[in-house]
């Protein structure tokens, strides 16, 4: 048989201090990870552009 969300102990505000504190730290903690995964992910671009600085011999007036 399930319990009612009365006997559940977190229920309606009634959570404790250390499962929000836990709540609190798995957020913060996917935020972070998230941030350093994009200022990796930012900074780590290749570019596939070939510069080449060959003349070839076709002047444009």
């Amino acid at each position: 048989m399930e319990p009612t969300l009365e006997q559940l102990e977190d229920y309606n505000g009634n959570e404790s201090k250390e499962k929000r504190l836990t709540v609190y730290i798995v957020i913060l903690s996917g935020l972070l990870i998230g941030a350093i995964y994009g200022l990796i992910a930012s900074n780590t671009t290749v570019s596939d552009e070939i510069v080449t600085s060959t003349q070839t011999g076709i002047v444009k007036f």
